[in-house]
């Protein structure tokens, strides 16, 4: 298409030079000098023109994905926060964990990285900007989305390590077949996953530093930041729901 662009300027630029010099008169029935001018200076303009929209529709694409990218990675920030206060506050009080406790962590991550996968960042000159994006996107694609996806299939043996530790407290005999954060698979197997929760919490953190300073602070992320630390931990547990529901009366 460029190449295009560019034959016809020269021609028509060929053409008003020939015009004003006179060096070979095209005056016929069907064709003439300015007929020809006006076909190849149109096609030009138009070329330039179907050009330019592309850049456009190129730039604004560019900029989308870094949209994209960034409120991506909040999100599953914002999810990995909220999954480690869950565990510290359940450890730190030997409360009861419930089967679903990082389910919601889980599907997040499940529905994200098949979307920043496919994502196709290729500008057309490579500088500062552009560099720091390519970065985190090789780093996304060569080991944290891995990650991302492996904690999200770990998630699966918190409810297995429920299952196992009420099986066990029930072959001894025993009646009693609360869970809490004290009983010894459940526990364990979330000090795993807090440990790699906070891990990848501190790369995702680390990309979108670097995705907020390389887009001159567009995306504020220290104030998003803030805003995502500053959410209160919901309390699902069974007498805050009545609770709700009562008060709704």
């Amino acid at each position: 298409m460029v190449i295009l662009g560019i034959l016809c300027l020269v021609i028509s630029y060929a053409i008003s030079i020939n015009m004003e010099t006179g060096f070979y008169v095209i005056n016929s029935r069907f064709l003439s000098n300015n007929f020809l001018f006006t076909c190849f200076s149109g096609a030009f303009a138009s070329i330039l023109v179907l050009i330019a929209t592309e850049v456009y529709r190129f730039i604004e694409t560019k900029k989308s994905i870094e949209q994209f990218l960034f409120s991506q990675l909040a999100s599953i920030h914002g999810q990995l926060q909220i999954a480690n206060a869950n565990i510290t506050n359940i450890l730190n009080s030997k409360g009861l964990v419930p089967d679903n406790l990082l389910s919601c962590l889980s599907n997040t991550i499940k529905q994200i990285t098949p979307s920043l996968r496919s994502l196709d960042y290729n500008p057309f000159f490579s500088y500062s900007r552009s560099r720091a994006i390519k970065r985190i996107l090789t780093r996304l694609f060569s080991t944290e989305i891995i990650q991302l996806d492996s904690l999200a299939n770990d998630c699966i043996y918190l409810p297995m390590a429920i299952c196992t530790d009420k099986s066990d407290i029930l072959n001894k005999g025993e009646s009693n077949t609360v869970i809490t954060s004290t009983s010894p698979n459940t526990q364990r197997v979330l000090s795993v996953l807090n440990n790699e929760i906070i891990r990848l919490t501190s790369l995702i953190l680390i990309d979108l530093t670097e995705i907020n300073t390389a887009c001159d602070n567009d995306f504020h992320w220290n104030d998003v930041e803030k805003k995502l630390s500053d959410i209160p931990i919901p309390d699902t547990s069974l007498s805050a729901f009545f609770l709700k529901h009562d008060s709704s009366k």
